[in-house]
């Protein structure tokens, strides 16, 4: 069974989640967002200060979209 995504729909939800980090757990490789969850870090990540990190969310949040937006494009 094919299902198209619906790119429109994950691209403005996409667009109103500001996550913000909250806390870096070093020892365990996670760190922790203001909706309650645990992510995992990437190896080198570990050092990095919570502004540093954010900054690194908001920019994959960023490319994500510009992704989202591309593909939407090619598909119309």
């Amino acid at each position: 069974m094919n299902k198209k995504i619906n790119n429109k729909r994950i691209l403005e939800k996409m667009k109103s989640n500001n996550i913000k980090v909250l806390s870096i757990d070093a020892e365990n490789m996670l760190y922790t967002c203001d909706d309650g969850n645990e992510y995992p870090l990437l190896d080198g990540m570990e050092t990095m200060t919570i502004e540093e990190l954010q900054k690194h969310v908001e920019n994959a949040k960023q490319i994500t979209c510009n992704i989202l937006k591309q593909i939407e494009e090619d598909n119309e």
